[in-house]
């Protein structure tokens, strides 16, 4: 009697299978709402980081006779004179780049073998003052420096997210010709246009691993053409990206075209891809229109900016 009341209790395998069945589905529905939650998570933080970085940005111009810092993340002698670059406005005091040169905190020299190195810089430059935390120059969502430690010839492992467009003070006197960039430098803030409309920070997933230098795009062209012709951006919250503008303000935008999409992608992983295509949403007219600060000068061949 005590033997099969004991079994009337037991699950039968029928039983057994339902409860299976039903804890599948329901991580079924549960995944996908988890990893969407981790995502939005990931882009709220992103959001507030580079709200924080623009203000930096903005209040490092009203520290320093409203010139801007430089874009440029290296520079032509090395560390020991990062931060004053030569390009700075003429006549006006030496202005820091927003961040400075990957360095060995003890020997000083160049080193972009490792996290510690890279921070190192980003403490060096003329934002971290008003920053005072790394954690603002990384989106969560970019896991690039957890994917070799030690950092490999090709520079994976880089941790800063966010770069600055080359029209804002990245450029000395005859660089930049070719992608046109020069021909629209700013140098102080009053010389950008509608700064509530500009796009200073970029979110920059670079393809070699490490987001060097300047951000950059190609300007000079007839007419728009069927591809991103730059470097490229992260799209990875819900392909949308999150961008800082001159006014001291970040929010993210929703991309449209799947061709620049598509490069987005596949640039994260090997930074020479393009997609070819042709375009849908008008994405590119619409960044070079909102990336250019100030009218270019005559002549110089710009993508038309009013489309």
């Amino acid at each position: 009697m005590n033997r099969l009341h004991n079994r009337s209790k037991a699950f039968t395998l029928i039983e057994l299978l339902v409860v299976i069945a039903i804890v599948a589905i329901l991580l079924s529905v549960l995944i996908p709402a988890l990893n969407y939650a981790k995502v939005q998570a990931g882009s709220a933080v992103c959001l507030a980081n580079l709200n924080g970085l623009t203000k930096c940005y903005v209040l490092y111009a009203e520290d320093n006779d409203t010139s801007i810092c430089g874009s440029a993340t290296y520079e032509w002698n090395g560390w020991q004179n990062q931060g004053y670059p030569a390009w700075a406005p003429n006549g006006t005091r030496p202005v820091k780049n927003f961040v400075g040169v990957p360095h060995n905190e003890n020997t000083k020299a160049d080193d972009y073998t490792n996290l510690k190195a890279e921070q190192n810089g980003i403490e060096k430059g003329g934002l971290y003052p008003y920053a005072s935390s790394i954690k603002i120059y990384h989106c969560p969502s970019d896991k690039r420096y957890l994917k070799n430690a030690t950092r490999n010839s090709a520079r994976w492992g880089g941790y800063r997210t966010y770069s600055i467009g080359c029209p804002y003070n990245g450029y000395a006197n005859g660089s930049g010709w070719t992608t046109g960039e020069y021909f629209a430098c700013v140098y102080k803030l009053p010389e950008i246009t509608t700064p509530g409309s500009k796009i200073v920070f970029v979110e920059e997933t670079e393809g070699s691993g490490y987001n060097e230098n300047t951000w950059d795009i190609f300007l000079i062209g007839t007419a728009m053409p069927n591809y991103w012709p730059g470097d490229p951006l992260s799209c990875v919250h819900n392909e949308r990206s999150t961008l800082g503008f001159a006014d001291g303000h970040a929010e993210k935008h929703q991309w449209q075209d799947r061709t620049v999409i598509r490069t987005f992608e596949d640039q994260a992983k090997n930074d020479s891809s393009y997609s070819f295509g042709p375009t849908e949403g008008g994405d590119l007219a619409w960044f070079v229109r909102h990336y250019v600060p100030r009218s270019p000068q005559p002549g110089s061949g710009f993508y038309p900016l009013t489309k």
